[in-house]
């Protein structure tokens, strides 16, 4: 039987979740989706995944790849995976690829969107997916500081994993083509002023925990403890031991995943 190669666009709940990649005796995205290919095709499967996503942190367009012996119809995989998969994964589209198609290597662009619920209570609905800031939070002066991100730059200063530290010998120039925030919903409680607030992010990579310590940076500066010109300095100064806490991990998501 012929090997062939399937692109899987799919979603997921992170909460539960140890991260995306495959990981010994924890719970995985990863995991969960080789473990549902191999009873499908009856042979160990291993996928590639277009982005890395830590624990608890979700995806909304994460998408894999792999090579598959499986003669039937993308569609009958693609009802099997959703019949296979738990409630906390969502299958959007299989798919047959060309045979060169790589979800990690081939894509030249990656969207992250972390949320942020500022004054008043959050919604009972979305506790789990935003990070709640009591006090609201300064939405022009985040933006302008924001400004300082876009470009081809040293992003040590917002780099996690030992990434950012002046002795790590580690490559953390990245490019970053667009970063902004946005105000989804405006509180329906009279007089509470609560807002909720989206981070997006687009780049061709990214190191690790860098969106979430960006978001943190960036709340520190709309809180007031910070001036907006800081954003710019602490990337100047490449020294992740200069910049804030990272943001929680519930209000990041994987948002689209760019090809061409």
């Amino acid at each position: 039987m012929e090997r062939r190669v399937f692109r899987i666009d799919l979603g997921y709940d992170g909460t539960d979740f140890a991260g995306s990649q495959v990981q010994p005796g924890v719970r995985t995205v990863q995991g969960v989706l080789e473990e549902a290919l191999a009873r499908l095709t009856g042979e160990p499967a291993r996928l590639a995944l277009a982005g890395r996503t830590d624990r608890g942190v979700h995806a909304v367009g994460q998408v894999a790849s792999g090579t598959l012996r499986w003669e039937r119809p993308a569609a009958a995989l693609l009802a099997g995976l959703r019949a296979l998969t738990p409630p906390d994964v969502a299958i959007y589209r299989v798919a047959l690829a060309p045979a060169s198609f790589h979800a990690r290597f081939d894509a030249v662009a990656r969207e992250y969107r972390y949320r942020v619920w500022s004054g008043g209570t959050p919604p009972l609905l979305l506790r789990r997916l935003v990070w709640h800031q009591r006090r609201a939070l300064d939405l022009e002066a985040m933006g302008r500081a924001a400004e300082a991100l876009p470009g081809e730059q040293d992003f040590a200063a917002v780099a996690g994993g030992g990434a950012g530290v002046p002795w790590a010998e580690i490559d953390t120039t990245r490019r970053v083509n667009s970063a902004r925030w946005v105000v989804l919903q405006q509180s329906i409680e009279p007089g509470e002023g609560a807002r909720l607030l989206e981070f997006r992010i687009v780049a061709s990579g990214y190191l690790p925990q860098m969106v979430r310590n960006i978001v943190g940076d960036l709340v520190q500066i709309g809180r007031g403890e910070r001036q907006v010109a800081w954003m710019a300095e602490l990337l100047r100064g490449r020294d992740r031991r200069l910049g804030a806490a990272p943001a929680p991990p519930e209000g990041l998501a994987l948002w689209h995943v760019s090809y061409t």
